[in-house]
């Protein structure tokens, strides 16, 4: 297994978010974001068997995780989700760009994944 490569990170409210690209249990590369210091990806987009598709995956045990610490500031939760949105855009692009070079991607503000987790975040 390669060592992972970070492509980000950033700090949002007391919440740290890493971005990286992995190797994923199909011994291809994938690209994660992780939470914290958990051991599974927050979002992860990974190469089906034969490296064609590319499948997301958003780990609801730790969304739930988020919801415990996130800010109780309706106004300030807006803002914390909008600096994620736009930090997972940003890697997402960069880790297409070396990994699933010309593989058709759904881009993450287009899936109903990231919908649940922006609904999830600020509901109270």
């Amino acid at each position: 297994m390669t060592t992972p490569m970070l492509i980000d990170k950033i700090q949002i409210g007391n919440i740290n978010f890493m971005a990286y690209i992995i190797e994923d249990e199909n011994n291809k590369e994938a690209f994660a974001v992780f939470y914290q210091n958990e051991l599974d990806p927050l979002l992860l987009f990974q190469q089906d068997a034969e490296g064609e598709n590319i499948e997301i995956k958003l780990n609801t045990v730790l969304v739930s995780k988020i919801q415990e610490i996130k800010s109780k500031d309706s106004i300030l939760r807006k803002k914390h989700f909008k600096l994620f949105q736009e930090f997972a855009l940003n890697a997402e692009q960069e880790a297409k760009n070396m990994v699933f070079k010309d593989r058709k991607i759904e881009y993450i503000s287009d899936i109903k994944l990231l919908k649940s987790l922006e609904k999830d975040f600020l509901l109270n």
